[in-house]
């Protein structure tokens, strides 16, 4: 191979890794309009199964939620490393707010609380919340199509606008719906399903 041939080969080859990159690595405007409309379908959402593994303040929580707006909603939760004890199940409708503890289920009648108006959450605080904050420290790099639960969806990576410009999570996304399926933030894992299925929810027997 001459040298020319080499310098060639290689100008051809730098294109491509520049094309490649300039493919996957969105601009400030393209990502906040790509989180727009994950944010504009998370506020058209009427109900969502949510899968959670987290942390706040130190604790590791695993949660079960299913969600039907605007009053029905049914958690099962445990804590992983801590000593401190949460209900080991929720239940709440319009008729009350029933809640277990140590195989014994009580119930309160509060006025119905509204779970729908700040849609679904990512641990202590509502996603659409969590992707404003996002849309002002990160860009998205747009990456491969992943199967989560059995659902195919786009993954898009959230990486820092300072340098050294790291991965700080990432969004799986239907791309028909723009619905996440999957979100990422350091260690914390959220995953979400059954979105707009119904969801009906009965008092527990005897109360």
């Amino acid at each position: 191979m001459t040298m020319k041939t080499l310098l060639g080969s290689l100008a051809v080859l730098l294109a491509m890794v520049l094309t490649s990159c300039s493919k996957t690595d969105m601009s400030t405007g393209a990502s906040e309009k790509q989180i727009n409309l994950v944010q504009t379908a998370l506020g058209q959402a009427r109900s969502w199964h949510v899968s959670s593994t987290f942390a706040v303040n130190g604790e590791t929580s695993h949660m079960q939620e299913d969600l039907g707006c605007p009053f029905n909603y049914h958690r099962v939760g445990r804590l992983l490393d801590s000593q401190r004890k949460l209900p080991d199940e929720i239940i709440a409708t319009q008729k009350g707010y029933y809640y277990s503890e140590d195989e014994r289920w009580n119930v309160l009648h509060p006025p119905p609380n509204d779970y729908c108006k700040d849609g679904p959450n990512a641990g202590a605080f509502p996603l659409a919340e969590t992707l404003e904050v996002l849309k002002r420290r990160t860009t998205l790099k747009k990456a491969e199509t992943q199967s989560i639960d059995g659902a195919s969806c786009r993954e898009f990576d959230f990486v820092g606008v300072e340098s050294p410009r790291e991965k700080v999570g990432s969004l799986c996304i239907d791309e028909q719906t723009n619905l996440p399926f999957e979100f990422r933030y350091r260690k914390d894992v959220y995953r979400y399903s059954k979105w707009n299925e119904p969801v009906t929810l009965e008092p527990p027997p005897g109360l």
